[in-house]
């Protein structure tokens, strides 16, 4: 008789290839027949994609019959799992463990796992790829600024946890009072970001990018915001999108991008063609308007955690949650070198440390007769 192996898809039991990337079907010969294959709850895909500052994900599979992994790769010892072999008719939930990538470039994990007893009919290949980026943008191996000291007077200090992440930031006036005082925490299992801000606690849902599309409480929203056509439908993000945040106590700020069409996707290269700006605060009721166009450097907006393009305005009209690249599709790849408007010009000079990150920049306004300075430590 014929012996029939069960397989589906990558999420249901398989035989399947990397490189075909398709399952397979197989008829064996007519010995007793057998079950093997595996069911594979996590992950869901064939390639998964984790950022520089990703260290766990988790394997979920049932094993029909007794199994082996095997790495496919000589050099990704960045990558383990916590079981590489077992036994069949069991269903297994295993840890993936990767260290922070600091390499400046994206690496792959690749894995086969197959049926010991019948290693040429029941196997699956699939893996692991590490951005060079990590969640906000920045590079893996990007220094992380402490804090900012502007020559009008602000003041930003700025905390970290083990994975790079913000976790405090602070913010005192040329007065020094406190502009702002914020606190983010993460809980990576319920996929959600907390952010304590002035008096008001937000709430948003994220990924293992830990990026929220908003961030909500009873008095503030903060996130990204669609663009429309005259015939009501959005606009693609990689287009064009806002940045909008509404504070029942301050007021409104919001910004638009243009991008025209540029990836998003993690590791890629954007840069926004033009900045739109507008403000009013609860204070005063008056508003505010900038409307930018960008020129840019050759220099690298990633190779520092924060993103310091949101300084061209000056701390006074920069959101904290752009500013620490909380939004990451906010942040161009390379750092801006002039702004022009109706009225004149906005020059940006940077000088550099030696890994590349910024050590100072300085923004004159010619509009405005204006310069200020920003150093940054680390």
């Amino acid at each position: 008789m014929m012996k029939e192996l069960k397989k589906k898809s990558f999420v249901a039991v398989i035989l399947l290839t990397l490189s075909m990337g398709m399952a397979l079907t197989s008829c064996l010969s007519n010995e007793d027949p057998y079950n093997a294959g595996f069911y594979f709850v996590k992950p869901t895909n064939v390639s998964t994609g984790i950022y520089a500052n990703n260290t766990s994900d988790s394997l979920v599979m049932q094993c029909l019959g007794p199994w082996k992994i095997t790495a496919a790769l000589s050099d990704q010892s960045w990558c383990t799992i916590d079981l590489m072999s077992g036994k069949g008719s069991s269903i297994y939930s295993l840890g993936v463990h990767f260290t922070q990538n600091t390499t400046g470039a994206y690496r792959l994990a690749r894995f086969t796992i197959c049926d010991t007893d019948h290693p040429d009919e029941a196997y699956c290949t699939w893996q692991y790829v590490q951005y060079a980026t990590r969640g906000n943008g920045s590079l893996g191996n990007a220094p992380l600024v402490k804090t900012i000291t502007s020559s009008d007077g602000y003041v930003a200090s700025i905390s970290y946890d083990e994975f790079c992440r913000p976790v405090k930031y602070a913010l005192t006036t040329p007065q020094g009072g406190v502009g702002e005082m914020m606190d983010i925490t993460y809980n990576d299992n319920a996929g959600v970001m907390t952010v304590s801000r002035g008096g008001f606690t937000l709430t948003g849902n994220v990924d293992n990018a830990c990026q929220p599309d908003a961030l909500v409480s009873a008095n503030d929203t903060i996130g990204y915001q669609a663009q429309y056509y005259s015939n009501g439908m959005a606009v693609s993000l990689n287009y064009a999108f806002n940045f909008v945040a509404v504070s029942g106590t301050r007021g409104i700020q919001a910004y638009s991008y243009l991008l025209n069409g540029q990836s998003l996707a993690p590791d890629s290269l954007h840069l926004a063609d033009s900045l739109k700006y507008k403000r009013v605060w609860n204070s005063d009721k008056v508003e505010y308007v900038e409307k930018l166009k960008l020129e840019y450097s050759d220099k690298d907006n990633r190779c520092q955690s924060v993103d310091p393009n949101q300084l061209l305005l000056g701390f006074a009209d920069c959101h904290s949650m752009q500013l620490l690249s909380m939004f990451r599709y906010t942040r161009s790849t390379s750092i801006v070198k002039r702004a022009l408007s109706a009225e004149g010009s906005i020059e940006v000079t940077t000088e550099l440390n030696a890994d590349k990150s910024i050590r100072q920049m300085v923004v004159k306004d010619a509009r405005k007769g204006t310069e200020v300075t920003y150093d940054f430590t680390y």
